[in-house]
């Protein structure tokens, strides 16, 4: 076995020789991290921490000394203000008050600070600045505002990083479309000075041989404002230039038209975002005002607008190491208040004013307690991954795994993001886990990753009913008939990719299932303890399935060849249901009887599955649809025989589509079904899936296993023996993904 699976297990063992002897010289030794409290910010602005808070979460503030207070963000001291009556002691009056950012990338909208009382040293406080008018200062008339607007509804991307790249949109224009969109100004512009409109727009279709095939045209309340055409799948920012006196009102129309008089046959647009740059007073909105200056010396300004004579400003120009604004004047006017106030302005500066009782409290503050996952002293070669709420109902599999003799350790993602990432939601903090421990644990090292919840590409709910993500899955663009996000769980276990030089061979066994409640959870867990635990007798029979290509049928006879006489055989090839039936309703019937025929088969016990054809996320055989589908599966009734799928097709195994479950999940979420399946999560080609296959029979039915043959051990061997002696390429490692426990044990082996 060892000499087969390299690197998954010798060079497993060749590590731990290195790691031994460098790791004293390249770790720092884990120190116990002091309590803190975690707390989530989805909107950037001054915040407030109550005394009574605290004690909501846990905690005696009370026993607090305030000068070790410590606010981090990122790995980064943030300067707090403490309010408090006693330097030395926090009394149920006190609170914190602390500028706080929200963070807007790929995978989220929420950032994570922390705050810290037992780490060593004295916080970092905020700053005083004398905003003193004394009437010696040019006064500032009001600022330069930046508007973004930007609604996510709709994914497409074509090319790029899809961590970094901005592939979520507004709406989507075809021929002769118009869309008004409602743009609302926080104030009304100076008079007599320009106005800057951006449109961000992304080409979606390209004609070849026609420049251009793409015409914009953009009008701000009815007038049009911009006329271009431009050409193929590229981005355009759109910029027009407004006078003032066109914007009589704070509610505005920008309306986006193809008007679709290119030559095109297709022309599809997106708007993905809106910006207005313009020149406004310093007029808060709901107490609230955000600006940045520029100047070279001391200026005055005057905030106007606020409700209440308790307002606070703050520089903010270093978000990290903010200053309050003191001894400025708040005067009344007719309706309102207004701060006047001075500061030395030397190129840009940037500053936030608000009342006391418009600080803001965070919705998520909560007592954290390390994981400790980076003490050195952990070990484990089975890890589970899984979501906080699902650790009860995982524990009867990691308590069987411990009977069988593995060491054992479930972690929630929550505490790998926490350990791994600040806090904060990154599919990378997984793998960087991984990579840890791998590195650093003591032995045995892990050998099998299983991750159980669902997953979805739409990482921030954007849209409706969208699935949560549990345990995410890491995405990569695949190009084919059309791009493709797709999910590669081998990423998260191909640890040495930066420094060992393989750059796609896994180090440990990974595999997956769905789960989105507690309760789905225990019933799948119950379902694989179950097939690990019954006495029951798998019959030896494998089930061949092929599509009406006549490749396809070569291709699962090629596999056949694998399995030894004593094995019984059923072959349910549709070429051979559809032969001399002409009319599409003899097909349609014929299609429908192989499905019967596939349903029963596996019902009576089929230890093994195989398919080869085409498919999609919901079905095998794309040009037959209906050979199986996934609403077909509530028919299979095998759930003390359950089977071993091996789906040679693309798409199969598509478990991020944010609205449904793929036909791998549905296999493992049925009563009955699959105890695994190893199936492709994007595009795939027939030979290169029938190397991948014959590997799979070749390590079931002729080769000699020093150890259990396990659905990890089976697919993880496959991989690498097709990619070091067949050369298969490395979409193929990314794309297949085990659906199941990779420490499963096949029945009879």
């Amino acid at each position: 076995m060892f000499h087969k699976i390299f690197p998954v297990i010798f060079a497993l063992l060749i590590f731990n020789l290195y790691s031994g002897v460098h790791a004293a010289a390249q770790l720092a030794r884990y120190t116990k991290q002091g309590d803190a409290l975690r707390i989530e910010i989805t909107k950037t602005g001054m915040y407030w921490l109550s005394y009574e808070d605290m004690v909501k979460t846990g905690i005696q503030p009370q026993f607090i000394n305030p000068t070790r207070l410590r606010l981090f963000n990122q790995g980064q001291e943030v300067a707090i203000g403490i309010v408090a009556d006693d330097p030395n002691k926090f009394q149920p009056t006190d609170y914190i008050k602390f500028y706080a950012q929200a963070i807007d990338n790929n995978f989220t909208g929420t950032n994570v600070y922390w705050l810290y009382w037992r780490k060593k040293g004295r916080g970092k406080r905020t700053a005083y600045v004398n905003g003193q008018v004394t009437g010696q200062a040019e006064s500032i008339p009001g600022f330069y505002d930046q508007l973004h607007f930007e609604h996510n509804k709709r994914w497409d991307i074509q090319e790029g990083n899809p961590d970094t790249e901005d592939y979520w949109f507004w709406h989507k224009l075809q021929k002769t479309d118009v869309k008004n969109i409602t743009i609302n100004l926080p104030d009304l512009p100076f008079e007599n000075t320009d106005i800057i409109v951006r449109t961000g727009l992304r080409g979606h279709s390209s004609i070849a041989k026609l420049e251009p095939d793409h015409h914009t045209l953009i009008s701000w309340n009815n007038a049009l404002i911009s006329d271009e055409y431009w050409d193929g799948n590229t981005e355009l920012v759109q910029e027009m230039v407004l006078a003032s006196e066109k914007i009589e009102d704070k509610r505005n129309t920008l309306t986006l038209e193809l008007p679709g008089d290119t030559e095109a046959i297709i022309d599809i647009v997106y708007l993905n975002w809106i910006e207005v740059d313009y020149w406004r007073h310093f007029t808060a909105i709901n107490d609230q005002l955000s600006f940045t200056v520029n100047g070279s010396g001391k200026a005055l300004m005057e905030l106007n607008g606020f409700s209440q004579p308790d307002i606070l400003i703050f520089d903010v120009t270093d978000p990290n190491a903010v200053a309050e604004v003191i001894n400025f004047s708040v005067e009344t006017g007719e309706n309102a208040y207004k701060a006047v106030f001075e500061d030395n302005v030397t190129e840009v500066k940037t500053y936030h004013a608000t009342t006391l009782q418009k600080l803001k409290k965070s919705l998520h503050v909560s007592l954290w307690k390390s994981a400790r996952l980076k003490n050195i002293k952990n070990r484990a070669d089975y890890i589970l991954i899984t979501a906080k709420e699902f650790l009860p109902s995982v524990e009867p599999l990691l308590q069987l795994r411990r009977r069988q003799g593995l060491q054992t350790k479930a972690v929630s993602v929550e505490d790998i993001y926490n350990e791994f990432n600040y806090g904060i939601f990154d599919p990378a903090a997984i793998k960087a886990f991984l990579r840890f421990a791998y590195d650093n644990w003591r032995s045995p090292t892990p050998l099998y990753v299983f991750l159980v919840g669902d997953a979805s590409l739409d990482y921030r709910s954007n849209l409706r009913g969208s699935k949560k993500n549990k345990v995410p899955a890491h995405l990569y663009l695949a190009y084919g008939e059309k791009t493709l996000l797709i999910p590669d769980d081998n990423w998260y276990v191909n640890v040495w990719d930066s420094y060992m030089g393989n750059y796609i061979l896994p180090e440990m066994m990974i595999g997956r299932i769905p789960g989105d409640i507690p309760e789905t959870v225990t019933r799948l867990v119950n379902k694989i303890i179950h097939f690990e635990e019954t006495t029951q007798q798998h019959t030896q029979k494998i089930l061949m399935i092929a599509d009406e290509d006549a490749q396809e049928a070569v291709l699962s006879d090629e596999l056949i060849k694998y399995i030894p006489e004593d094995f019984e055989v059923n072959k349910i090839y549709l070429r051979s249901y559809l032969e001399g039936e002409e009319t599409q309703e003899q097909k349609q019937k014929k299609t429908a009887k192989a499905s019967r025929d596939i349903i029963s088969s596996i019902n009576e016990g089929a230890i093994i599955t195989n398919f080869t054809g085409h498919g999609s996320r919901d079905r095998w055989s794309r040009y037959s649809p209906g050979l199986l589908r996934t609403e077909q599966l509530n028919q299979l009734k095998n759930k003390d025989n359950l089977t071993f799928l091996v789906a040679l097709t693309c798409n199969n195994g598509y478990f991020t589509d944010p609205e449904h479950y793929s036909l791998a999940e549905k296999f493992i979420l049925s009563d009955g079904g699959a105890i695994g399946v190893f199936s492709s999560t994007g595009f795939s080609y027939a030979l290169e899936n029938s190397i991948l296959a014959q590997e799979i029979f070749s390590i079931i039915f002729e080769q000699t296993t020093s150890g259990p043959l396990t659905l990890g051990y089976l697919t993880t061997e496959a991989k690498i023996a097709a990619y070091h002696k067949r050369d298969i390429p490395a979409n193929v490692i990314s794309s297949f993904v085990l659906f199941g426990d990779p420490a499963t044990q096949l029945k009879g082996w």
